[in-house]
């Protein structure tokens, strides 16, 4: 196979460009599978997988290859009527291929339907077409040895995009059994003029085994590459061929770790290699790490050198901070930044001018594309320093990305800005995100404070950023319920803070409800919906409107996320407190709703399932209770219940059933706790359950299992309640 792109391309290529039809792209895949499936391989012949595997493991990957070809040709462009200028044409071609033995009904579900995109087209500003092909290739080798390969008529097609510009394909795999082999191929081109492509990841590690993981790499002798490789990743073996180009390979075998499907953190754990090409000529200054003596191959470049480049990126988007664009967002905002000019308390004129700005950005930004986050922080800090805020720039990255002292491309990081009280802005990642709060996926990450901003004269230092406490991140439960013969109606109020507020305001908050929250809190002479246009006012009171019938649905759907089961009857929902207020931080919603299921009747008595008023809880089942690697959550975090439960007149609750609902299990990991006494006719349940760390290592695993088991088995405890 080690010749095999270059031959496929040579052949193909010119016609891949064509293939923009479906009769076209149907043509150019079938013969690209007869071209892999006809290449001689060792790995991809070999279809044994051993007894001990097949039992263990849903599924086993028995091969998996991916070849990547990085080309650059050059050509002459026309700019204008009469101008032409040198260009640069890039191609980037990638099959991966892998054999896959299936070895339970769930490996067969995963793997029996694939949703892509299979092309999409797009023109430069000087008519250039650009354009990205994806193929899949699908056949099965039955445990027999009969080789089925999967027709490219059984794809169903789907056109999106102006002028249909991008196509998707569906396929369903028909026929799948257990012991059946997938040989699987994706193969993935994109030409691009006068821009670098889109990166590389290669992750060696999955959540099924790998027998056997190669990649090889050609790559222009004109292009640069830089690469890092992670966590305890193999480096490349490198080469070069006649012409010159650049040979980067490796590969792993017996790869048996697999990645658990809780609480792994695949950027901070998984094995794998991030690479980056560049054409110098494309990049220009922008890009300050790839320079003429250094063309060719960058591995596991020093990250100072990579910081330099973000550091020209910020000073860049601080002075374009002067342009059109951001005049009209500081002419807009004059009023606040006026106000937090004469504040005396600068922390409280920060989160003014933080509110202020995602209000005009979310509300009256209508040129081209939203802020970017970059865009976002530099123009804060343009704010700050025009009202006299003093603060300091932070450079990291998130979880889903390499740490900054391993830092390889610098898109991959975040910026924000810290004020001497010790509060964090960064560009918002959720509604009514509150000013001075550090998003949980920069906690504990180790940043870049930059004393002073000069390119690479820039002077920082590095410093870990603060993890929040398990105390600040609370979901706390207040559930009122009543029993009404055999169902149960409830009036729940739920309050979250700190990291437990960033997944669910997104959705349960509307947009209506955050922009009169805005309004409400900067005062502003006119409302949102009056500031605007008599056609954009009309345009976003049709969309409140359809989002207020969409919102009943939403809190209805919430009913049953929190408990696993449907409402009988949703009654209605309101949102108490946004979190918008750096003073009422937390959110606050409320739903009434009626339930069936939870009474059973038992002659005279009745059977209350009251553990089920905690709502569903996490279980670790099956192969997900064994793991060898360490514990990534998202925070630290504790979950609050405080429930009431009228008994109807003339029934009691036994001191054997209150018995069952005292519980206490408590470890260095976190704990779970649960109590209950009966008083008049109400019955009170109070329970909490904490994970006190956001990181735990290996040896904690069995620890936070007693914790999860507890909170589970609380679940399914029931009351008699006798007449």
């Amino acid at each position: 196979m080690k010749k095999l792109l270059t031959l496929m391309l040579a052949s193909l290529l010119l016609f891949a460009a064509q293939a923009n039809d479906e009769k076209k792209y149907a043509e150019f895949a079938e013969q690209l599978k007869q071209q892999v499936w006809s290449t001689p391989s060792v790995e991809f012949s070999n279809y044994y997988c051993p007894d001990e595997y097949v039992k263990n493991y849903s599924a086993v990957i028995l091969a998996s290859r991916t070849d990547v070809e990085l080309t650059r040709k050059s050509y002459i462009k026309m700019t204008g009527l009469m101008g032409f200028s040198g260009a640069k044409k890039l191609g980037r071609h990638e099959l991966t291929r892998m054999l896959i033995k299936l070895n339970d009904d769930a490996a067969i579900k995963k793997f029996s339907e694939f949703d892509y995109s299979t092309f999409k087209k797009s023109y430069t500003i000087f008519g250039q077409q650009e354009s990205e092909m994806k193929v899949l290739g699908v056949r099965i080798i039955k445990p027999n040895g009969k080789i089925v390969n999967v027709n490219t008529s059984d794809y169903m097609v789907t056109r999106e995009g102006n002028y249909d510009s991008e196509v998707s394909h569906k396929l369903a795999v028909p026929g799948l059994e257990v012991g059946d082999v997938m040989d699987i191929f994706f193969f993935d081109e994109e030409i691009v003029h006068d821009r670098n492509m889109k990166p590389f990841t290669f992750i060696m590690k999955d959540k099924y085994p790998i027998l056997h993981y190669r990649v090889r790499c050609v790559v222009d002798k004109k292009i640069t590459v830089q690469y890092r490789t992670l966590n305890g990743a193999p480096d490349f073996k490198v080469s070069t061929d006649k012409d010159k180009h650049t040979i980067l390979e490796t590969e792993m075998h017996n790869i048996l770790s697999v990645a658990p499907s809780l609480w792994y953190n695949k950027a901070s754990q998984s094995p794998m290699i991030l690479l980056y090409a560049y054409d110098k000529s494309v990049t220009g200054g922008g890009i300050k790490s790839v320079k003429d003596e250094d063309r060719g191959l960058q591995a596991n470049p020093d990250y100072r050198n990579i910081l330099i480049d973000d550091f020209t990126l910020m000073l860049y988007e601080i002075k374009n901070a002067r342009n059109s664009r951001f005049h009209k967002a500081f002419g807009f905002l004059k009023k606040d930044i006026d106000m937090a000019k004469k504040e005396h308390d600068k922390e409280v004129a920060a989160q003014r001018l933080y509110n202020a700005f995602i209000y005009y950005a979310a509300g009256f930004d209508k040129d081209n594309e939203r802020f970017t986050s970059y865009e976002f922080v530099a123009a804060l800090r343009k704010m700050f320093n025009m009202s006299e805020i003093p603060s300091t720039l932070i450079i990291t990255t998130d979880t889903d990305n390499e740490p900054i002292d391993q830092l390889i491309n610098n898109q991959n990081t975040s910026w924000l800005i810290k004020t001497p009280a010790g509060a964090y802005f960064a560009a918002p990642v959720y509604k009514c995100q509150t000013p001075g709060i550090l998003p949980t996926n920069l906690q504990g990450r180790k940043a870049a404070f930059i004393n002073k901003l000069d390119n690479e004269k820039t002077d920082y230092y590095l410093e870990t950023l603060p993890i929040s406490d398990y105390s600040q991140n609370r979901d706390m439960v207040k559930l009122n319920a009543s029993i009404q013969g055999t169902t149960v109606d409830i009036d729940r109020t739920e309050t979250l803070t700190g990291t437990q507020k960033e997944l669910i305001t997104s959705v349960l908050i509307s947009d209506k409800l955050m922009m009169d929250d805005y309004d409400r809190m900067l005062k502003r002479e006119k409302t949102y919906l009056e500031a605007l246009s008599k056609k954009d006012r009309k345009g976003i009171e049709d969309k409140f409107e359809k989002d207020k019938e969409e919102q009943n649905e939403i809190y209805r759907d919430e009913v049953d996320l929190y408990h696993d089961m449907k409402p009988l009857e949703f009654k209605g929902f309101e949102v108490l407190q946004t979190g918008l207020d750096p003073q009422n931080p937390d959110f606050s919603y409320r739903s009434q709703y009626t339930l069936d299921g939870l009474v059973k009747k038992a002659g005279d008595n009745m059977v209350l399932s009251v553990g089920k008023l905690l709502g569903s809880q996490l279980s670790v089942e099956g192969h997900d209770r064994e793991r060898d690697c360490d514990i990534y959550r998202n925070s630290a975090n504790q979950l609050l219940w405080d429930i009431n439960v009228e008994i109807p007149s003339g029934y009691t609750v036994s001191q054997e059933s209150l018995a069952k609902l005292q519980q206490s299990v408590k470890n260095d990991a976190g704990e779970f706790t649960a109590s209950a006494k009966v008083e008049g006719n109400t019955l009170h349940l109070q329970a909490s359950k904490s994970y006190f760390k956001a990181y735990y290592p290996l040896a904690q695993w069995q620890d936070l299992l007693k914790i999860i088991d507890a909170a589970s088995d609380f679940t399914n405890r029931q009351i008699i309640i006798r007449k």
